[in-house]
């Protein structure tokens, strides 16, 4: 008998086991929503392309943007100088606006003076061959790209700059993408 009540006290253990295994202690862990992965398309094969969110800073020249197709794909590849055709960046620098007149009259008779606003330029071309830029792509953000020119600097600073991005592949050409930032 003594075995039999040792096997079920045993059984009886095993069974219950000798505490409780709800384990309170535990908090649960708060996993963040996953993202769906953002539809991608790479430059070469997209039929449409469409110039986003275009920004730039009027000293450093860099500028930033996002690009897409028209039904949303975020287009990748732009870094790669063998899926463009043509690519330029070009800055146009105006100085403090003032009244002037373009046409007065000079010394002299029939003299004619023309006074113009000066403003500086600057193009920034990129090919297979020559590339006047760095093409950067997010990690994080697909489509999402930073252009650097290279040797980017202004004679005098400007009060108020213009930037003009555009590009093409065998595909489709961007018409030129103006913004313009004030000092």
């Amino acid at each position: 008998m003594k075995r039999t009540l040792i096997a079920l006290v045993l059984a009886n253990l095993a069974l219950v086991g000798c505490g409780s295994d709800d384990n309170n202690d535990t908090k649960p862990i708060d996993k963040p929503p996953v993202e769906p992965p953002v539809e991608t398309v790479v430059i070469a094969e997209a039929e449409t392309m469409a110039v986003a969110d275009l920004a730039f800073n009027a000293e450093s020249g860099v500028v930033t943007f996002a690009l897409a197709t028209e039904d949303g794909k975020a287009i990748t590849g732009l870094q790669d100088a063998a899926n463009i055709t043509a690519f330029n960046l070009a800055y146009v620098g105006m100085p403090e606006p003032k009244q002037r007149s373009h046409m007065t009259e000079g010394e002299g008779p029939g003299a004619i003076k023309v006074t113009l606003p000066v403003h500086q330029q600057q193009q920034f071309p990129c090919s297979a061959d020559d590339c006047q830029v760095q093409i950067a792509e997010s990690e994080s953000t697909p489509g999402s790209y930073t252009v650097t020119p290279v040797n980017f600097k202004w004679e005098s600073v400007p009060v108020t700059v213009k930037a003009a991005l555009t590009f093409a592949t065998e595909k489709v050409t961007v018409s030129p993408v103006w913004t313009e930032v004030g000092q």
